[in-house]
This record gives structure tokens, sequence and C-alpha cells, in this order.
């Protein structure tokens, strides 16, 4: 088990901001997705939505524990009409929503199931043995996965028109701006045309209410429909309210809060050519080598120790603060802060639990995989 591949969630897609930063600390990412790739992307994974340089080399692997099989033309059939049809096709899809399912029935839910009952029927009784219920809830977690990465990949478009705006420019005519307003040429004073666009720029990063919780609930219900090649003692995520979530639900089952054993710092992002960023990535992984081979043995032994829970982290990873030092120093040489910006990349301990029990339904059992024993939850950001 190299404890330093990691598995992703909840999104299904990794952005360009998040790509190089997450390759330069961890050897492989693994990423869930709801619809299973062509012939064409399996064999050539660079050509899938979404893909980087990294996908080349293996750096990012994915996964589809339920595969749609014959369902799945019909399937992206139903997304093209999810964003190309404006009638009440769509509006009764807005019925979707993985909280209902979470409730029992009420009479009035009876006609919301009724539509989607119909609008699935038929799909993915052949893939599985699941009843209805539980087929009816993994198609919405699908959908709901599915229209979170349309969503994502829409807003990482506007951000990218969004960058091309220089702050420095924008304070420069806001500076022009007051002079003129000082001057008493009150004719001359126009209204700030990048306002509007600053709003937006902020309301963007700003997650909307309930999403991330969600498209959690929906992630993991993919996760535990089928089993993965192997258990992974680590996940990620840069979505720091599902990391919340997490982390809530373990001091809540163990009565105890996880430990910080490790935070090192990965540049905000890194841009530019992408080949280019690629060379620079692989260069700083190789110079890195050592020192990550043996994190990766003392983070293994950790994952598999059963020894008492301590309330000191460098009791656990007596060698933690070295680690960090050596790694921030060697990021700044590579990627200076004044250029790259900075992000923390904090490692938590869930002792005595592995991450996939944190997702599991009461009585359903942990996961699918393989047990792992202790669990290793890092946070970007």
């Amino acid at each position: 088990m190299n404890t330093l591949e990691t598995l992703y969630f909840p999104d299904t897609v990794l952005t360009a901001q998040q790509q190089f930063p997450l390759a330069l600390f961890f050897s492989v990412i693994h990423l869930l997705q709801p619809v299973e790739p062509d012939g064409a992307t399996a064999t050539d994974p660079s050509s899938a939505p979404g893909s980087h340089p990294f996908m080349e080399t293996g750096f990012c692997q994915v996964h589809t524990p339920s595969p749609l099989g014959a369902d799945r033309d019909r399937f992206l059939h139903l997304l093209h009409d999810i964003r190309s049809r404006k009638d009440s096709y769509v509006e009764q899809l807005s019925y979707l929503s993985l909280a209902s399912l979470s409730a029992p029935a009420t009479r009035g839910d009876q006609s919301k199931q009724t539509i989607i009952t119909s609008l699935l029927q038929g799909m993915d009784e052949k893939n599985g043995p699941l009843n209805e219920e539980a087929r009816l809830a993994l198609w919405q977690a699908r959908l709901v996965l599915s229209m979170a990465e349309i969503l994502d990949r829409e807003e990482e478009e506007l951000a990218l028109q969004l960058a091309t705006i220089d702050d420095q420019e924008i304070a420069l005519f806001r500076q022009l701006q007051g002079e003129i307003r000082e001057s008493g040429e009150e004719d001359a004073a126009v209204e700030d045309p990048f306002q509007e666009l600053l709003e937006l720029r902020q309301k963007m990063n700003q997650p909307r209410p309930g999403m991330i919780k969600n498209r959690l609930r929906a992630w993991s219900r993919l996760y535990l429909s089928g089993p993965l090649p192997e258990a992974l003692a680590i996940w990620t995520t840069c979505r720091r309210e599902a990391a919340d979530i997490l982390l809530e639900r373990y001091e809540k089952e163990r009565g105890q809060a996880p430990l910080l054993i490790l935070q090192v710092d990965l540049p905000a992002a890194i841009e530019g050519d992408r080949k280019e960023m690629t060379g620079e990535v692989a260069r700083f992984r190789e110079a890195m080598r050592p020192q990550m081979a043996e994190l990766t043995a003392a983070l293994a032994a950790l994952v598999a120790s059963k020894s008492p829970v301590l309330d000191v982290a460098t009791s656990l990873l007596p060698q933690a603060e070295q680690w960090q030092e050596h790694w921030n120093s060697s990021l700044e040489s590579a990627f200076p802060a004044r250029q790259y910006g900075r992000s923390p990349l904090s490692i938590y301990l869930l002792a005595g639990m592995a991450c996939s029990e944190l997702i599991a339904p009461a009585g359903q059992g942990a996961s699918p995989a393989p047990a792992i024993g202790q669990g290793l939850l890092a946070v970007c950001g």
C-alpha cells in the first residue's frame, strides 16, 4: 500500500488550478466518476474532459464503482437534455434531491418519485441486483455528480475569463477616478466598470448553501455502490465544508477530536504552459524523492499501527517538523510564494477509523473495499 496515493472527494474532476499543486505532494490521485469512460477515452485518458498532462503518466486514476454498461448512452443523452432543453422536462428533473431520500417518503413525495421513476425506468436493471429504492438513489447520485461537473466546468471557464482582468489595472483606474473626483470635475467622473465583475468574482468563491453536503452524499452513494481496486488510507479534498462534515462525524463517533499530524505549504495555483509546468513538477518530485519515501513509510506505519491514541502529534510523527521545514524551503526555491501564492495542506489522523467508515449509513458496514485500519484525511486550503 502506497500511503501517498489518495482518493479525492467529493469532486469527480480535478480543476486546472488543483491539478499541479496536488501533484507535487501525492504520487497518485484516484477519482470516482459517475460515468465510465468510453473505449477511446479508456485507451487515451488524456482525451477525457477535464484531463491534464499527468493523465498520460498515470498520476490520475479514474474509477466508476458501478459501471453503467448498456445504459451509458441513455444516461449521457439524459444529461444532454438537461443542458440543452428548457421545457417542463427539465423542470421535472429539478425534483431530484438526495436530501429527500434521507427522509421517509410522504404522501406529497409520491408524485415526485413517480416522475423520477418514469424518467429512469428500465435503467440499470441488468447491471446489478439492486432493489428499486437503491437503484433510484444511485441514479440520482450519478445525476447530481454529473451536473456538479457541468457547473464546475462553467465556473472554471468564467474564472479564467475574469483572471484576464489585472488587479493592478483596476487599482490604477480607481486611483485615476479618485483624482478626477478630488479635482472637482464631477462631470468627468464615471461609474466603476469593474465593480460588477469584482462582485461576481467574490461570489464565485463563496460555496452555495447545501451544495457540498448534497455532493458529498451523492459521492458517498457512488463510492458504496461497488468495490474499488484497492483500499486507500488517505482521502483528500479541497472543499473545507466536506472535510468539516467528516471531521465532525469522526469526533461524534469516537468522542475525540482528529489529530493534526502534518501541515505543509502548496502553491495556491500553478499557471502557465501545461507541458512546461508538468516538467517543473516532475523535477520537484524527483528532488524530493528521498524525503517523500521516508514520509510515505512513516505514514504507512502510522496507518497500520494499533497503538493507543496519543495527544501530541510529534509523538506519532516525531520527524514532522523537520519534514515540514525541508518541504517548505524546497517549495520556496522551486515555486516562490510571491509568484505562486500559498495554500496549506493539512493531514489529520482518524485514529481507530478508516475514512470510509464515516460515510457508511448506520448498520451498512464500513465500505466495499478491504479494511485498512486508521485513516488519514488531507485538506487543501
